[in-house]
């Protein structure tokens, strides 16, 4: 989202306004791995990894609280379309219907053995302090090195269980919660990542 004399609307163009951030993009590990178009890479994490990851954006950019089953449907199917290209998956999602559409999704994709993680913010990325930048950094690092065969929320520091959120504050940065059921992980200075209430890879 970004700011508009009509309040904030949507705005393509997301994997270009990340090159504009370091800890989503290397310039020199893009340049030695020679990135397709719209790929970026992270420096090394702290497992000593680079994520490189590719922004797939829909044709019509929505606000969330316009999203209906149709979406949510055509979200779940891009996934299904590139299962076998990536490891893992990070849908950016408005806060409004966040919760609505990663509980459908966990229905949906049945069987997984890969990693969904559902993330947004109550600030979008392009205002001067704003929670997006460390959600969707969370997501990814989430996604990019943990196999957790579920879909998942990660909002705040914490990771939540898809189908158990709620959205619980529309003016704190703490939005979400899982009143019933501990978060699956909690990220402070390190990941803890809680696995006995994770659910285990089929197969």
């Amino acid at each position: 989202m970004t700011m508009s004399d009509d309040g904030y609307v949507t705005l393509k163009g997301l994997a270009n306004r990340l090159k504009l951030f370091k800890m989503f993009f290397d310039q020199t590990a893009a340049e030695t791995f020679k990135l397709k178009e719209n790929e970026l890479i992270t420096p090394l994490t702290p497992y000593k990894k680079r994520i490189k990851f590719r922004v797939l954006e829909f044709d019509e950019l929505i606000d969330s609280s316009n999203i209906n089953h149709h979406h949510q449907i055509e979200i779940a199917k891009t996934i299904e379309k590139n299962y076998s290209k990536y490891d893992g998956f990070v849908v950016c999602h408005g806060t409004d219907t966040l919760a609505y559409t990663s509980s459908i999704l966990s229905f949906m994709l049945e069987n997984l053995q890969k990693t969904v993680v559902v993330t947004g913010s109550q600030i979008p990325i392009e205002e001067l302090r704003n929670d997006a930048q460390d959600n969707l950094l969370g997501a990814l690092l989430v996604a990019g090195h943990f196999v957790i065969p579920e879909v998942t929320v990660y909002f705040n520091d914490k990771l939540y269980r898809g189908n158990r959120v709620s959205k619980v504050s529309s003016n704190k940065l703490e939005a979400f919660n899982t009143p019933n059921i501990h978060p699956l992980g909690n990220f402070n200075v390190s990941f803890e990542l809680h696995w006995d209430k994770i659910l285990h890879v089929p197969g």
